[in-house]
């Protein structure tokens, strides 16, 4: 079984759409567990139409809500997006496939905009690409918060996503897990998302912010001592 998690915070002009490609799934042994913290606008009302299984969780912030909805997975496989994304009706089936192979503990992909013009598709395909393409090939392990998956049991071993990072938590977190067995990329298993925060702040500026992440969390150790607490 998949159990697949989805932060919101007043995600209604988009959960939708993203919960009605989840319905559309040729996996069917799976759940959709909604870790809301405090929507006030009909995220969690258009969440019950699809029967999603929905825990309120006060705090705020990406990684917590991540934690928690795996804590409260039932599946064996947790899977991570968000609630602004869209997929293809073979995006867990092409998951779970991966998962056969016993000593694979992570299965992650790539990321299209849902706007198709040519400016996005040509970013997020060198960005969320062809760049984890080349970065595994020296051992580094690229993930992207919306399109990533896990065994609950490495999860939980490893202790979950690290909530003192706020940037690069759903990178930081693989390249840790990558010691328990098996990590795989699939440039097949892609999913499309939306492209607003790109557009408020522009290409340019979230690019720095990330290469400014990269240092921080690679290079400097910023956030990766024991001082933060890990999911338990």
């Amino acid at each position: 079984m998949i159990s697949v998690v989805i932060p919101t915070l007043n995600e209604g002009l988009v959960i939708e759409r993203c919960l009605k490609s989840l319905s559309k799934q040729t996996y069917k042994d799976f759940e959709i567990v909604i870790v809301d913290s405090g929507s006030k606008d009909g995220t969690l009302r258009i969440a019950r139409k699809y029967k999603s299984r929905i825990i309120d969780e006060p705090r705020r912030g990406v990684p917590l809500a991540r934690n928690r909805g795996a804590k409260e997975a039932k599946g064996e496989i947790v899977v991570c997006t968000d609630g602004d994304a869209v997929y293809p009706p073979e995006w867990l089936e092409r998951i779970a496939r991966h998962f056969e192979d016993k000593e694979v503990i992570a299965v992650g992909g790539p990321v299209a905009p849902s706007d198709g013009r040519l400016k996005h598709r040509l970013i997020f395909k060198v960005t969320t690409d062809y760049f984890a393409r080349f970065a595994k090939l020296f051992g580094f392990i690229v993930f992207h918060g919306c399109n990533s998956s896990f065994r609950k049991d490495a999860y939980i071993k490893s202790g979950g996503y690290n909530e003192g990072i706020r940037t690069l938590d759903d990178n930081e977190f693989p390249n840790r897990i990558k010691k328990l067995g098996k990590v795989v990329f699939d440039p097949s298993v892609v999913i499309k998302t939306s492209t607003r925060r790109f557009e408020k702040a522009g290409y340019v500026r979230e690019t720095l912010h990330y290469w400014k992440a990269y240092v921080d969390l690679y290079i400097l150790k910023k956030g990766r001592t024991d001082e933060y607490k890990f999911y338990k």
